[in-house]
């Protein structure tokens, strides 16, 4: 129980230390894209890999539906100080992805030739964090100083998410036929925790839908407040 319990602590350390939400976020009832099953019935690698590329070329198609109908203002704007615009998570996703891959490209090169089809699985600590990743979400975190946005005009932003997008997916599509739940990735912010590159995986794709649902919530707000304002 002890471990069960350190695991958890630890676990919502790192998270508080890589994510950075708005203080006033209000869940709502869907999130965007259920996960990946760890490992169904039938369920192969290379099924696996297939739906995080298929999950990550989602996000991106997600993410022009909500923004491309917008004005630059609106993803600009932040709601309150301290949160983040439209364009600041874009940034955010970027940033995250893009710090994330040199440490699985690396350990993908070394990972071991599978010898069958079967599932990858994610392991126990990444597991929780893609937990408490998706959306709908309710705890507050604070992002790691390298990750905290510093783009705030919407193109650029919008570019860097989508070189970003390109470069996972062709990272997805490197481990084919490796064996990637056996080689792991060191936490950046506890050395000691690390976690398989599938897993690493999942959660890539798990953060890219919790800032597209906060994403979501942002445009919502903005529409909410122009009606009021409208009304008076």
């Amino acid at each position: 129980m002890g471990f069960g319990m350190n695991l958890v602590i630890e676990g919502t350390g790192i998270m508080r230390l890589l994510e950075g939400l708005p203080e006033n976020s209000s869940p709502s009832l869907k999130s965007f894209r259920p996960p990946i099953a760890d490992s169904a019935a039938g369920t192969s690698s290379s099924f696996q890999l297939a739906c995080l590329v298929e999950q990550i070329q989602r996000a991106t198609h997600e993410a022009k539906k909500l923004v491309f109908v917008r004005s630059e203002h609106d993803l600009t704007s932040r709601l309150e100080p301290g949160s983040w615009s439209v364009a600041e998570c874009l940034d955010h996703l970027a940033r995250t992805t893009l710090w994330f891959l040199p440490a699985i490209s690396k350990a993908t090169s070394i990972a071991p030739k599978l010898t069958t089809s079967r599932p990858f699985r994610t392991g126990t600590i990444a597991t929780l964090l893609i937990r408490n990743l998706e959306p709908p979400y309710r705890l507050r975190y604070k992002v790691l100083p390298q990750l905290v946005p510093q783009e705030k005009n919407f193109e650029p932003a919008w570019s860097a998410f989508e070189e970003s997008q390109s470069r996972l997916s062709e990272s997805v599509l490197s481990a084919t036929g490796l064996a990637i739940d056996k080689v792991k990735v060191q936490c950046p912010v506890y050395a000691r925790i690390t976690y398989n590159v599938y897993g690493a995986f999942r959660m890539l794709t798990a953060h890219e839908r919790r800032h597209l649902w906060q994403i979501e919530q942002i445009l919502k707000a903005l529409d909410r407040r122009g009606a009021l304002k409208a009304a008076v």
